[in-house]
């Protein structure tokens, strides 16, 4: 019976679904209304990942431009750095410009002996010291034992021991009596070994340390003080060169004689001295301080001075601070003198009482000859 019912219930849907429009518009519309919610659900989803994918952009983007920050900074400190020592290098050139100072150099008036022999080369005298350029020792030494060629190339000179020398024109040109130079580091070589000498450029040519010279390419420096003459020995060193005091070491010791100055106007002595004792002192006194204010002055000038003073000073009872050498020479001069003077008073005295001992020996045996006589 239920069976019946349901079939009869089936049949009676399908027969008002297939012969009522209305039942089958109802149907459509309940389609129609069941797709765009799984649209809606689509595009729920699609905007959702769309701003999942938004926001991973955006993080993305966050952290791009973090590390372009970060770039930046890094690129920024290091050109800081950069920047920094770039100006700190240019202190330190500054510095070393600031610090080369030109001097007053001089014509060397001292001859130069080599073995034994008079040469020319001409020079420069720098705070008592010889300097000469590398060209014109070659000329001097090419046919000596200590001879050494000279090359210049790539800006580089190369000194070569026992190389023989062709000289230059250019060589052995007289210098100026009076000029200006500064220290330089121009490179030199001898063979492969880097040259080692103080060195001045003076009107664009370099001059080296005598004695520096000596030192590296093999031959010997000495000076003979009564000659006043530099001496070149190309075989075997000999004493080294004499070095006259520097200009800094002469003001100094000028400067402490003008120390107690107003001490010896006080004193008895020079209340007592006659005027031209005192007039000596002081112009000695007045040239002092005119020297010391003269930047021009050279060492020759300050030992001039310096011996002026000693003696004025010495004139009035006063030691003297400084050591003059010229004195100290003479006082020794005169003590070797004194004793050659003695000794040879010794000699005389010595021979005479020789032939007084002899003429006593003559009378002698004279009296004993008389007196065999007699007894005969």
């Amino acid at each position: 019976m239920n069976k019946k019912l349901t079939s009869l219930s089936l049949a009676g849907v399908m027969l008002l679904s297939s012969a009522s429009p209305v039942f089958a518009a109802t149907k459509e519309a309940i389609k129609e209304t069941k797709a765009p919610s799984k649209m809606e659900q689509l595009v729920k989803e699609g905007e959702k990942k769309l701003e999942e994918v938004k926001k991973d952009g955006k993080e993305v983007k966050e952290k791009a431009e973090e590390k372009i920050t970060e770039a930046k900074e890094k690129v920024e400190e290091k050109a800081k750095k950069v920047e920094e020592k770039a100006e700190e290098k240019s202190k330190e050139v500054k510095k070393e410009v600031k610090e080369v100072k030109t001097v007053d150099v001089k014509a060397t008036t001292q001859k130069v002996k080599l073995d034994g022999k008079d040469v020319v080369i001409y020079g420069y005298n720098i705070d008592g010291y010889n300097y000469f350029k590398l060209r014109d020792l070659a000329a001097v030494l090419k046919d000596s034992k200590a001879k050494f060629g000279v090359e210049y190339k790539d800006a580089l000179v190369t000194l070569t021991k026992g190389a023989n020398y062709k000289v230059a024109e250019s060589d052995q040109k007289e210098v100026k009596a009076m000029s200006k130079g500064m220290l330089t580091n121009d490179k030199v070589m001898v063979g492969d070994k880097a040259l080692t000498a103080t060195a001045y450029k003076v009107d664009n040519s370099n001059y080296y340390k005598l004695r520096d010279l000596g030192k590296e390419l093999g031959f010997g420096v000495g000076y003979d003080e009564a000659t006043k003459s530099v001496l070149l020995t190309s075989g075997k060193e000999v004493k080294e060169e004499k070095v006259a005091p520097k200009l800094e070491e002469l003001k100094e010791a000028v400067k402490k004689e003008l120390v107690n100055e107003k001490e010896v106007r006080e004193s008895e002595a020079y209340k007592k001295a006659d005027d031209k004792v005192k007039s000596n002192f002081e112009n000695a006194i007045a040239a002092a301080k005119s020297l010391l204010a003269d930047e021009k002055a050279t060492a020759e000038q300050f030992t001039n001075e310096l011996k002026a003073l000693v003696e004025a000073k010495e004139k009035l009872g006063f030691k003297a601070d400084a050591k003059v050498e010229e004195k100290k020479d003479a006082k020794a001069e005169e003590k070797k003198d004194a004793k050659v003077v003695e000794k040879k008073d010794a000699k005389t005295e010595e021979k005479k009482e020789t032939k007084e001992v002899k003429e006593e020996k003559k009378d002698d045996k004279k009296e004993v000859k008389e007196t065999a006589k007699e007894a005969k």
